[in-house]
């Protein structure tokens, strides 16, 4: 018996999908049903990075994170994963690791 409901974690919560579109990209999921604007589409083939997320999977007690490309990932992939996106660095008090790096070494988002 297969079973049409996706689990996955965002923001430390087990979310639960019921029939997803087995065709729908995770940038589209991302911006539409998580309404989250943060992850943009710039070139939608994989090849400038605007639309990169984080998707942690438990490996032997750890969880290994690997960035992607939304544009080209579909939902299903997001099953038993953690999902990380750009919103979730934000924190009142201080930059994030990533937006600390992205300041000292003069980083830019192409897209």
């Amino acid at each position: 018996m297969t079973s049409n409901i996706i689990k996955f974690v965002h923001k430390n919560k087990i979310v639960e999908l019921s029939n997803p579109n087995p065709n729908e990209t995770l940038l589209n999921f991302i911006r539409t049903k998580l309404k989250k604007t943060g992850t943009k589409e710039g070139c939608a083939e994989g090849g400038c990075g605007a639309c990169t997320v984080v998707l942690g999977e438990l490996e032997n007690n750890n969880i290994n994170y690997k960035a992607i490309n939304a544009c080209i990932t579909f939902v299903p992939c997001l099953e038993g994963k953690q999902l990380v996106l750009v919103e979730d660095l934000v924190s009142k008090d201080e930059l994030h690791p990533v937006q600390e790096a992205m300041v000292n070494y003069h980083g830019s988002q192409c897209g």
